[in-house]
């Protein structure tokens, strides 16, 4: 029975073996790639940095900072013209049955205006017949 053990053990060294080797030549071959993979990252940081740099010193943005400055100067004048006119003024005039706000000074002002008249009405009235009466 050991004569059976040491070949196993023999065969699965020597699958252990192959596994590691396929392992470590994929090993071998991912950090070529990864190495390869830093370096034109590394190229393409550079080339944005640099077109970066190359973009701050551009003229042209300063020209557009001026262009909005003048735009929003021009927005500022025509404000100001807007401002300026002369604004036209209504002046309304109506009755209100049904006020909107302060409805109890309202009435209350309404209807002792209404029991005025209604009392000057009688009281003319009332001497009216008194003089024809007395006739």
């Amino acid at each position: 029975m050991e004569t059976g053990n040491n070949k196993l053990n023999k065969e699965e060294k020597e699958n252990v073996l192959l596994v590691l080797n396929e392992f470590s030549e994929e090993y071998k071959a991912n950090t070529k790639v990864i190495a390869a993979l830093l370096a034109t990252v590394k190229e393409s940081s550079i080339k944005i940095n640099e077109h970066l740099e190359k973009k701050k010193d551009e003229p042209e943005s300063i020209a557009a900072i001026q262009q909005v400055e003048k735009l929003d100067k021009k927005l500022e004048e025509l404000k100001r013209i807007i401002h300026a006119q002369p604004r036209e003024i209504k002046q309304e005039k109506r009755i209100l049955l049904f006020p909107e706000h302060g409805a109890k000074e309202y009435y209350g002002t309404i209807l002792r205006w209404v029991l005025y008249i209604i009392i000057a009405t009688y009281g003319f009235l009332l001497l009216k017949y008194i003089i024809d009466v007395m006739k």
